[in-house]
């Protein structure tokens, strides 16, 4: 954290980027099974009925999520502090998934790219381009959107994926 002149307290990128790694630790830490608490500071509206509302299907159908995943790295993607609405700051996150879903005992996990296939099984490698909001000019960061990246997009991120 930098000082201006006026005493008031400036963020920079570095801070940022810890800060958001914060939050998706808390994330991380979370039980995959159960929902999102509406009051989490560390996640935004949106992002939490986003969350909850996929939960709901997977609970709806029967299923419960079981493994884990486990982060090598996480890069920051970019920071765009004068963004329309605030400051906008993304990452790539590289990670080992060992999550699955279960429906009565058995394995019903779907490809996420083909959901009429099933995922082969074993640890997958997954890049997650994760985007996160600042409610307070960069002092504290929420988690505001996550999405998988796959062929291309994967592939040039700075994660290792086969």
């Amino acid at each position: 954290m930098a000082s201006s002149p006026s005493s008031k307290p400036a963020y920079d990128d570095e801070y940022a980027y810890s800060e958001a790694k914060k939050s998706n630790e808390a994330l991380l830490s979370h039980d995959s099974n159960k929902p999102l608490p509406e009051d989490v500071e560390w996640a935004t509206a949106n992002y939490i009925k986003t969350y909850n509302e996929a939960l709901d299907a997977i609970q709806e159908a029967g299923a419960k999520q079981r493994g884990n995943v486990s982060v090598q790295a996480t890069h920051l993607a970019e920071s765009k502090p004068a963004a329309p609405g605030g400051w906008d700051l993304s990452m790539y996150q590289c990670s080992t998934s060992t999550v699955r879903l279960y429906k009565g005992g058995k394995d019903v996990t779907a490809h996420p790219l083909d959901p009429s296939k099933p995922l082969p099984k074993g640890s997958r490698k997954n890049v997650h381009l994760l985007n996160f909001t600042t409610p307070d000019d960069g002092k504290t960061w929420q988690l505001d959107k996550a999405q998988i990246l796959s062929g291309k997009d994967a592939k040039n991120s700075p994660c290792e994926v086969s």
